[in-house]
């Protein structure tokens, strides 16, 4: 696990002055120089707008503006997770999301408050599960209008509400359980990086234990493997990384960088 503890040396080292022109100018040639190939006919507004607005939210919280700049790059200021149409969702996002974190204290209490209020936060209906949904419905905008996605839409959804308000979050997910009953079956949720590192939650699906609860842990997280093509447990990255992510609604893109993350998920895990 990436602990926030372990890279406050890095923040500490950073040079202070990353906001204004400088800040948004590093931020939009770290989204130019890692922009996936999908990406190329985006205009070059749209990232400014992306960064500014990301800066924007760095800007807003004390325990926003603490987190590693490297950090702010790959897992806050990214606009898109995998393969998920790209849409003007950050604005709209934060708008929604910002009230939800007005009160926190820390970036445990803001990644709380946003996992578990973001489902209502644009009124009734809320936004719920559905399966098989993806790859229908994936991008914020398309889970707004529909008011419901499957597990890959939903996650994606957290990910960047937790992302437009400064929280480091990623998309991490699996091709294959490889364990009975759900052999074969895939799945995606959200990590966010907290004090004692990565932690991890179903999308639209909040424990009232926190962090680290799911229906999937530790099992049957605990039964993949490893480097093992579809039996891992893989986190998206927006810089290239060590290998790819799986996508298990098109099986022949691997163009979204990731890491194999499966380790993390063998051992116990701190409940947050």
């Amino acid at each position: 696990a990436l602990a926030l503890g372990l890279l406050a040396a890095a923040h500490a080292l950073r040079p202070a002055a990353r906001d204004g022109p400088q800040g948004l100018r590093e931020a939009v040639a770290f989204l130019e120089r890692h922009l996936p190939a999908r990406d190329a006919g985006l205009p070059k507004s749209y990232l400014e707008e992306n960064a500014r607005l990301a800066l924007a939210a760095r800007a807003a919280h004390p325990w926003a503006r603490r987190v590693p700049w490297p950090v702010f790059l790959n897992y806050v200021l990214p606009h898109a997770s995998v393969d998920e149409p790209r849409d003007n969702w950050r604005g709209p996002m934060r708008e929604a999301v910002a009230p939800l974190v007005a009160g926190a204290a820390s970036l445990e209490e803001a990644a709380m408050a946003v996992n578990v209020g973001v489902w209502g936060a644009w009124g009734a209906p809320n936004i719920t599960f559905r399966a098989d949904q993806t790859p229908a419905i994936m991008s914020p905008m398309q889970v707004l209008r529909a008011r419901y996605a499957s597990c890959t839409g939903l996650s994606i959804f957290l990910v960047d509400a937790l992302r437009s308000v400064g929280v480091p979050a990623r998309l991490v997910g699996t091709p294959k359980w490889a364990t009975a009953p759900f052999v074969g079956g895939n799945h995606d949720w959200a990590e966010v990086l907290l004090e004692g590192g990565w932690a991890f939650q179903d999308g639209g699906e909040p424990s009232p234990e926190g962090w680290n609860h799911t229906w999937f842990f530790p099992m049957p997280a605990q039964g993949q493997r490893p480097h093992s093509g579809n039996h891992s447990i893989y986190a998206a990255s927006y810089a290239p990384a060590a290998t790819f992510f799986p996508l298990a609604w098109d099986w022949g893109d691997e163009s979204v960088p990731a890491d194999d993350v499966t380790e993390a998920y063998l051992g116990p895990r701190a409940a947050s």
